[in-house]
This record gives C-alpha cells, sequence and structure tokens, in this order.
C-alpha cells in the first residue's frame, strides 16, 4: 500500500481527535463524579438504571399516598377518642342525675349540658384535615353533618356527604381504605355516627351516637329517671361501638406505617444500586485522566514531528 503525506497527515489528526475525546470524557467523569453521562455510555447499565428510577419514583408516590392516608388514620383516631370522652361525660353526668338526690330543675339542667355535648360531637363529626371532611366520604369538601332546631328544640341530623369509601394505593395493586364509614346505608350495620335512608332524599341520620344523646337529653329535660337509666345503657352500647371502630383504625395506622418503613428501606437500597451503577470511581478516573492527558501530549508532540516532514525535507 502506498503511503502519502495526506493519510499520514489524516491519521495523525485521528488519533489527536481521539485522545482529545478520551480526554474530555475523563474531564467530564472526574467533574461530574458520574460514570454514565450519556445514553451511549452502557446500555445495559443504562436500562437498569432506568429500572432503578421508576422503582424509586413509584416508592416516592407510595410513599406520599401513605403519608396522606395516614393523615385521614390520625385524624380519625383523634376524633374517635374525643367521641368515647363525650360518651363517658354524658354517662358521668346521666349517672349524676339518677342518684336520687337531684331536683327536676336540676335535671333538666344536667339537659342542658348534654345539649351542648350534641353540638360538641357534630362538630366532631365534622372533622376536617387539611380542608378535607374525613367522615364525608369522597364529597369531602364541606361538613357532612349538619343539624336543624325547630322551635321546640327538637333536633334533626342530616347527612351531607356520600357513601363512597376513600382509599390509597400504598404498593403496586394494593389498594386499600383511609376511612372509616361514618353513616352506613339503613338496614346495615350502624357507622360510625349511625345509619342513613339513601332513599331519603334529606338524608337524615338515625341510631347511634346522636340518637342516644339526643334521648338522654329528653329524659333529663323530662325528669323522666327510667328513660335516663336507659340511655346510660345504650351509651354504653355506643361507647362500645365507637371503641370497635377506633380499633380498625389503629390496625390500618400500624398496616400503613409498617408499609412505610419497608418502603424507607427498599429506598435506601435502590439508591445505594443506582450509586453503584452510575457513580465514577474518582481515584481511578484522576488516574486515567492524567494518562488521557499524557496520551493527548504523546500524540500532539508525534503530530508536531511529523507534520513538519514536507517534500522540500525529503529533497535536501
Amino acid at each position: 500500500m502506498r503511503v502519502t503525506n495526506g493519510m499520514i497527515s489524516r491519521h495523525t489528526q485521528n488519533y489527536i481527535q481521539y485522545g482529545m475525546q478520551r480526554m474530555a470524557r475523563a474531564q467530564e467523569m472526574a467533574s461530574t463524579t458520574k460514570k454514565i453521562i450519556g445514553l451511549s455510555d452502557d446500555s445495559t447499565a443504562i436500562s437498569q438504571l432506568l429500572n432503578v428510577r421508576t422503582n424509586v419514583k413509584l416508592n416516592e408516590q407510595y410513599m406520599r399516598n401513605i403519608d396522606n392516608g395516614l393523615s385521614y388514620l390520625y385524624g380519625a383516631d383523634t376524633a374517635l377518642h374525643t367521641t368515647g370522652n363525650i360518651i363517658k361525660k354524658a354517662k358521668d353526668y346521666a349517672e349524676q342525675a339518677v342518684n336520687g338526690t337531684l331536683s327536676e330543675s336540676d335535671m333538666q339542667a344536667i339537659g342542658e349540658q348534654i345539649d351542648k355535648l350534641l353540638d360538641e360531637m357534630k362538630d366532631i363529626a365534622n372533622t376536617s384535615v387539611g380542608g378535607v371532611y374525613i367522615f364525608a366520604g369522597t364529597q369531602n369538601s364541606r361538613p357532612p353533618f349538619e343539624f336543624t332546631r325547630d322551635a321546640d328544640n327538637n333536633i334533626t341530623i342530616t347527612y351531607q356527604g356520600n357513601l363512597e369509601r376513600v382509599s390509597r394505593e400504598i404498593l403496586d395493586q394494593a389498594n386499600y381504605a383511609i376511612d372509616i364509614p361514618s353513616v352506613n346505608p339503613t338496614g346495615e350495620e350502624l357507622g360510625v355516627f349511625g345509619n342513613v335512608d339513601t332513599a331519603d332524599p334529606e338524608k337524615k341520620v338515625t341510631g347511634g351516637v346522636f340518637d342516644a344523646l339526643i334521648r338522654l337529653r329528653d329524659n333529663l329535660m323530662n325528669a323522666n329517671v327510667e328513660g335516663v337509666e336507659q340511655s346510660i345503657g345504650e351509651l354504653d352500647d355506643q361507647h362500645n361501638h365507637i371503641l370497635r371502630y377506633r380499633v380498625q383504625v389503629g390496625a390500618r395506622t400500624n398496616h400503613f406505617e409498617s408499609v412505610k418503613d419497608q418502603l424507607g428501606n427498599q429506598e435506601l437500597t435502590l439508591n445505594r444500586v443506582i450509586s453503584n451503577l452510575e457513580d465514577a470511581d474518582l481515584a481511578k478516573v484522576s488516574i486515567e485522566l492524567t494518562q488521557q492527558r499524557l496520551v493527548y501530549q504523546a500524540s500532539m508532540a508525534a503530530g508536531a514531528q511529523i507534520l513538519q516532514v514536507s517534500l522540500l525535507n525529503f529533497l535536501n
């Protein structure tokens, strides 16, 4: 093969260019501390990296869902705890009223106290977390329970939410309810605060703790000792009823917290995998950068020597 000056010149330029590329690559790795910078760097590692990053993003979304669910559950637990305290307070008042030493007016005064507890119970039933009413189903932008009092102070309670459950996906294809049913359809198990007739356009709330407190109030206002004694039994039933729902909330809270811990550990593992795939070994990169700089300088020096030789030099 005939070797010409042009071939030598082109080869020299190619070697110098190749050396510059290698040196630039080493310099970029040293600057970014990453060994995978472009899509053409390592197709196998990039594929693994993309899969791991997708898992990290999913875990982050699941963690956000769990945090949101826990805010619901913590809010519900606090509300149920307060509900239980209100029932116990009402029971204490009722037992005080039937001890045989109080006059009719004294019992009516206690009945007024129970009436105030009803307002407090309504406020608890309208608990909101971050602007979301946690006992309103998915129609949760407004207070779900409304009281209407007539001229005789009779109370009608209506429900303004819906019966759809609120759930969150905390793992792949794993959706769990984060709320508890505040009301259930009439004929089914009592919701936290009673039942509602779905065919009733007004959605009046019946049964449950509201009815128990209203009956207790009315019995006290009428000085009905026998009725008050029956109400004490109803309050006991309602306290146990609220406690059962609180156990459900506690179990779900433990479940979410356990999954959150698991996802947190997975996140650490996935970040270690990402680091192993894309982080550069700075000591090796530093050595490679030095080597590539020497190679580049040697190529430049060799090229300078070769390109100095021309036809005139040869003729001389």
